[in-house]
């Protein structure tokens, strides 16, 4: 891999900074589905909680980086996207079919990636990204907003009528044609998405869980858009800006997901709670997102270089590290029977990865400027162009 001395010319460090604190974050939620069966993640009351240092870990993972750290890096890539347009514009006369071709590169890492786990982000993003690509230009931030709240009122809808076809035990009650065909070869209830004993999910919740994640994914990465238009992502204002975009982002993010985890601890995870809980917890997101932008954008650019450059290394290095956490997780934690484990001894994992990600990372930039795989992806990113 031979040094390219460009890279770091055009690199935004907040970008990178928050970023870091994302890939270091998502692992949090991630070393859930490597050390224990996968309802843990749908349910986390099912498996995991052997103690009061277990529910600990728990709620701060559930309030404070449940879907918010995939907030994080849903933003980060649409900030990426419109940076890629705008340097691909001075490369190429066709920016937005390089813009295809990066991303049908990342469709393909997804899928290698996807039959090693099934938790993989790459390619749903691959696939949000050609959505945005085709899309002219959108010029008024306004109208970025306006988009972002359909979006979100579009989930809202989508939600309760999904929960329309469930009773309060989480069985399902509609007989509807099309709902009973889809059906088919699952269970006629939340099945493994919530009930631990369920031999096969139930494939209408697992159809609304998907279609969830698609509209966090996409709303954010308009957030992210939104963010860039507006100057505030690249951490050029000042910090009483940032330091008030923090407030008003955690007052109003951190109450809907503190209410979204307090509503499943009060009924001791009743499956009537379900979707509920999860609109109050996918709504506190942007506000979140917007929260940790404030506080990451400050630490940026108050810590020493010393600390910030090491998390700034973790996020140009986040492709690497994305995928070397999941070979941790797989054959490191999925080596052993996936009960084994308590949420607070997968902790201690998440550390050591934690530490290991950061010795790491600055080392590799400094030899090399980009990470084994960020390299591979832009090399055949480009492979038919000059640069």
């Amino acid at each position: 891999m031979e040094k390219e001395n460009n890279f770091a010319r055009t690199r935004i460090t907040n970008l990178d900074f928050i970023r870091g604190f994302a890939l270091l974050g998502i692992l949090v939620i991630n070393i859930i589905a490597f050390g224990l069966p996968l309802t843990a993640t749908t349910n986390p009351s099912t498996f995991g909680i052997e103690n009061t240092l277990d529910w600990v870990v728990l709620i701060i993972s559930s309030v404070f980086f449940e879907f918010k750290m995939m907030g994080l890096f849903s933003m980060l890539f649409g900030v990426g996207i419109i940076i890629f347009l705008e340097n691909a514009e001075k490369k190429t006369s066709k920016p937005k079919t390089l813009a295809i071709w990066r991303n049908f590169i990342l469709l393909c890492f997804g899928l290698i990636h996807m039959s090693i786990w099934i938790g993989d982000v790459l390619a749903p993003y691959a696939i949000c990204a050609f959505l945005l690509i085709i899309f002219p230009d959108v010029k008024k931030p306004i109208l970025i907003f306006l988009a972002i709240v359909f979006l979100m009122i579009a989930f809202i809808v989508i939600t309760n009528y999904f929960s329309s076809l469930y009773d309060t035990n989480g069985n399902l009650i509609s007989d509807e044609e099309w709902i009973l065909l889809a059906s088919e070869g699952g269970e006629l209830s939340y099945g493994k998405f919530w009930f631990p004993d369920s031999e096969s999910f139930g494939n209408l919740v697992g159809m609304w869980w998907y279609i969830g994640a698609f509209f966090r994914a996409i709303s954010l990465m308009l957030f992210g858009i939104l963010l860039y238009k507006l100057n505030i992502i690249q951490g050029k204002k000042n910090i009483v800006f940032y330091k008030k975009i923090a407030v008003y982002g955690f007052s109003v993010g951190l109450p809907l997901s503190i209410y979204s985890i307090y509503l499943l601890v009060s009924t001791d995870y009743d499956p009537s709670v379900l979707f509920i809980s999860n609109i109050f917890n996918t709504l506190s997101v942007i506000p979140m997102v917007l929260g940790y932008t404030g506080v990451l954008t400050i630490l940026n650019l108050k810590l020493r270089d010393s600390i910030s450059t090491r998390l700034q290394a973790c996020g140009k290095l986040a492709f690497t590290n994305y995928i070397t956490q999941t070979l941790f997780g797989v054959f490191f934690i999925g080596a052993f029977r996936l009960d084994t484990f308590s949420r607070s001894e997968l902790i201690i994992f998440v550390f050591l990865v934690w530490i290991i990600q950061i010795a790491w990372s600055k080392p590799i930039l400094e030899k090399f400027n980009y990470g084994p795989l960020e390299w591979v992806w832009r090399k055949l990113t480009y492979r038919f162009i000059k640069i």
